[in-house]
């Protein structure tokens, strides 16, 4: 089941208008669609994903006590997440394992801003050693 896209709707954005990106559009047979300048309500959805993505990545920087600049990180990852998570649309399959076929392991996973430990062979210790 492979979809078309047929139409782009942008906020404007400089990686929106480019050229690149309108030479793509037209290769591609896609229809550039631009919202008006400070007029969010005009692109709803995508505004509102943003507002979740934001809002999770706060709550999670919260949860955790970290710092604010681990921000676009902490952005990074509830979108990871969502886009390996099943949907039931897709008859409870993630968007990779009904585009691919192929299971995902999601074993990787951890809780963000958990600590971790990882060992450093004597070896490559010698040559971080003479970094300064």
């Amino acid at each position: 089941m492979c979809k078309k896209v047929k139409a782009l709707r942008s906020d404007n954005g400089g990686e929106y208008v480019s050229n690149e990106c309108k030479n793509l559009c037209a290769v591609e047979g896609i229809k550039c669609e631009l919202t008006a300048p400070h007029n969010p309500q005009q692109n709803g959805v995508a505004e509102r994903k943003n507002k979740s993505i934001v809002g999770a990545a706060r709550a999670m920087l919260h949860d955790q006590g970290l710092p604010p600049h681990l921000r676009a990180e902490a952005c990074n990852t509830p979108v990871y997440v969502q886009n390996r998570s099943p949907r039931r649309i897709l008859e409870m399959k993630t968007l990779e394992e009904a585009y691919s076929g192929k299971r995902l392991d999601v074993g990787h996973f951890r809780i963000f801003g958990s600590s971790i430990y990882f060992h450093v062979t004597k070896d490559a210790w010698n040559k971080l050693e003479t970094i300064t």
